[in-house]
């Protein structure tokens, strides 16, 4: 499948913390498609992965979720957590003025993709997911203590915001590439890299917010993941699933926690050769399942 080449444009979402940032392909008159990255992702995450998508037929708007990329972080006093993400979506397709669309969304952006759907299924036609369901957390982490570094970050990012650490763009690249679940290639750290930085006195500094750090942000108990399993709307469903260090694979409940869906909703799980950012490490691998998708009419390929 060959790359085709792309033009797109820039545009500013209002909402009531500011503005989101989002990057679109195509014209607005054509089926709307929301995509959606990752946690501690930008839009950079889709650039590669764009170029192998149909553009005659399909709208795209790549969102920077709040605090990511170029979008306005929520208010610093805040104590962020999955559910404000979720109810953000609200507000977003809003400004676009959306009543339905098709999401396509990596790790965190499909978990606030299926949360969304769950209050509001009648916007969702269809879900695409970049390894990431409703997870299990592998941190042994209790609720008191997340939530008690999660004030933490806020006070720290309240006090602390104008002094952030500084680096070169080899060092932002060389993160990008390696501090991260599973690694990036050059040209998918790079593909990031815009988005993920602002240049002062030559040197760089991160665009998101410190208070992501609280990890797991968007993961339940087993007892949590499956009632919202319970409570997805009958509505199409894919899932990839990243074969080599994929987070789903590493949940040991994730066969369950499909049974569930299969249940509720009409799913169907693509496994594919790559790690957990194959979309923008090797975009051609998945690009013809999705674009099959967008052009199906059927739950099943």
């Amino acid at each position: 499948m060959a790359e085709v080449e792309q033009e797109f444009k820039e545009i500013k979402l209002s909402v009531p913390w500011g503005h989101v940032a989002a990057r679109t392909y195509g014209s607005p008159t054509e089926k709307r498609v929301l995509l959606i990255h990752g946690l501690l992702d930008n839009v950079g995450t889709f650039t590669r992965l764009m170029k192998y998508l149909p553009k005659k037929s399909f709208y795209y708007v790549c969102i920077d979720l709040p605090g990511h990329g170029w979008s306005s972080v929520f208010p610093s006093w805040m104590v962020i957590d999955f559910v404000d993400y979720v109810h953000s979506l609200y507000f977003i397709l809003e400004a676009l003025q959306w009543d339905t669309c098709i999401i396509l969304g990596h790790c965190f952006g499909a978990q606030i993709a299926l949360g969304f759907s769950i209050f509001y299924s009648n916007r969702i036609e269809k879900i695409i997911s970049i390894d990431g369901i409703f997870g299990v957390s592998p941190y042994e982490k209790d609720f008191i203590t997340y939530f008690q570094a999660a004030s933490e970050l806020s006070v720290k990012d309240y006090y602390q915001k104008h002094n952030k650490l500084s680096f070169t763009k080899e060092e932002i690249l060389r993160a990008l590439r390696t501090m991260r679940p599973t690694p990036l290639n050059y040209e998918a750290a790079d593909a990031m890299f815009e988005r993920a930085v602002t240049e002062v006195n030559g040197k760089y500094i991160y665009n998101r917010n410190i208070r992501l750090k609280n990890v797991p942000l968007s993961f339940f108990n087993i007892d949590q993941c499956l009632q919202l399993c319970h409570r997805l709307p009958m509505i199409p469903i894919y899932i990839f699933v990243s074969l080599s260090h994929g987070i789903i694979v590493s949940c040991k409940n994730y066969k369950l926690i499909f049974e569930i869906m299969r249940a509720k909703s009409i799913l169907e799980v693509i496994y594919v050769d790559g790690n957990h950012d194959v979309h923008n490490n090797e975009p051609e691998k998945v690009a013809p399942f999705i674009c099959k998708i967008l052009n199906s009419n059927n739950s099943k390929l």
